[in-house]
């Protein structure tokens, strides 16, 4: 049986994203919907006037931009900063982020058609205002209802201790819960969420300690607590870090953290995967294979099939304050796809804080904040790329017995060049075998 492909888009060369290049643009976050398209969002400094303004701009599944960069809020006095994004199967999404409120910081959000035009005017997100709200992150699914959790300073205390709060939207960005603490111990900090298509979702936060920890919490889409807080990592830690979560549509999901028992200097990334119950999958495990300098920052996005990449920024030579950024692919039983990967090609200067998104094409797209490449301080680049490849082999539009023959004749050859190398790791083996067989019957369907 002759099946027909649908054909998948691949972008080469690293792109920039901002078109304005004075001064800094910082902290890109980025979503993508069911078809390819994504949004990147930043905060770039002194572009609206005053300190730092949140921008955006949207691409289609080829990279192309659709239109220019767009700012996202409308209050412009004072620092806006760290913003966050997520995006439902129709490309609409919504932004958040932080800046000066009725007392110290607030939580603002909002909302953008696929084409970056917004439907809502900036919105608070907090209910409790007295003192400062931070560090806000979002999750949406395929049909717009979304979480936001955030830093919010604890009150009665001598010395800073955060909470982590969250409120519930639906798909109008109506309120459909109370803002509450997911958290039951003081002392958390950067909290991320995730949500699966049943608007399930999970919340997971740094719980700073005597030795530092990884703890989630699951809740229902009605925002009730279905578990207590669980800890996810293993080992201690003695550095701060920000922890990433990324969930699978049935729920499954993954987190990603940086940290060793010792030193921050000596930070790894680890992960580990867990079931739509909270049921650990394995045990926590390291992502990098390069052990020198500090492997941090790791953010990581998952697919429908539970495939995930990790992405991170390295530090190798502890005498130069640069940075480089990689990633590490995954097959849905936490494989590893190949070896880690340099992502940037640009190499001079500074590269960090990495951010990706996966689409239901298993295409991922990559940004991150880069020093003079655009001339002018830090600017927003990315870079493209895909899961596995096409098992059209001989590039006729169909996938079927034609190219099963390719591949049983590449069988366990490592020589170049294989046309059959379906993840990138320059031999065929059970893997490439394995990803042939899902194209082939997924698109029988």
């Amino acid at each position: 049986m002759a099946i027909t492909l649908i054909a998948v888009m691949t972008c080469g060369a690293e792109f920039q994203v901002n078109t304005r290049t004075s001064n800094k643009q910082e902290n890109p976050a980025i979503s993508m919907d069911a078809e390819g398209n994504f949004v990147v969002v930043w905060n770039s400094y002194l572009q609206d006037g005053s300190s730092n303004g949140i921008y955006g701009r949207c691409f289609d599944s080829n990279c192309s931009p659709v239109g220019d960069e767009f700012q996202v809020n409308t209050t412009i006095s004072g620092n806006q900063r760290e913003p966050s994004v997520a995006m439902d199967a129709a490309g609409n999404f919504v932004v958040v982020w932080y800046g000066p409120g009725e007392n110290e910081e607030d939580i603002f959000a909002r909302r953008f058609d696929p084409n970056g035009l917004p439907v809502s005017e900036e919105y608070r997100v907090n209910s409790r205002t007295e003192s400062r709200q931070r560090f806000p992150k979002v999750a949406m699914n395929d049909a717009g209802v979304f979480a936001v959790v955030w830093e919010s300073e604890k009150l009665g205390t001598s010395s800073y201790a955060g909470e982590i709060s969250c409120q519930l939207y639906d798909s109008n960005s109506l309120a459909v819960s109370e803002e509450f603490q997911a958290n039951l111990l003081s002392d958390c900090r950067y909290p991320d969420v995730a949500m699966d298509n049943n608007g399930n979702f999970a919340v997971v936060w740094m719980q700073k300690g005597s030795g530092n920890s990884i703890l989630a919490r699951l809740y229902s889409a009605d925002g009730k607590a279905k578990t207590e807080p669980f800890e996810v990592s293993t080992i201690k830690f003695s550095s701060i870090t920000r922890p990433s979560i990324a969930m699978a549509r049935t729920g499954h999901f993954i987190v990603a953290w940086d940290g060793d028992p010792n030193l921050a200097g000596l930070d790894d990334i680890h992960g580990r995967r867990y079931d739509f119950n909270g049921t650990a999958i394995g045990e926590q495990f390291v992502v990098n294979t390069t052990i020198a300098g500090p492997q941090q920052n790791p953010e990581v996005a998952v697919n429908s099939r539970r495939q995930f990449i990790i992405v991170w920024d390295s530090k190798i030579d502890p005498n130069i304050n640069e940075r480089d950024i990689f990633a590490q692919r995954y097959d849905r039983v936490g494989r590893p796809i190949g070896g880690e990967f340099q992502v940037n090609t640009y190499m001079a200067d500074d590269q960090k804080r990495p951010a990706v998104a996966i689409g239901e094409n298993r295409k991922f797209v990559m940004a991150w904040q880069s020093d003079g490449q655009d001339g002018s301080g830090y600017g927003v680049f990315g870079q493209i790329g895909n899961i596995v490849g096409s098992a059209d082999f001989n590039g006729d539009g169909f996938i079927n017995f034609r190219d099963y023959c390719i591949l049983a004749d590449e069988w366990l050859k490592s020589e170049e060049p294989l046309r059959t190398d379906l993840i990138d790791d320059n031999k065929i083996n059970e893997q490439d075998l394995a990803e042939f067989c899902y194209q082939w019957l997924l698109l029988m369907e």
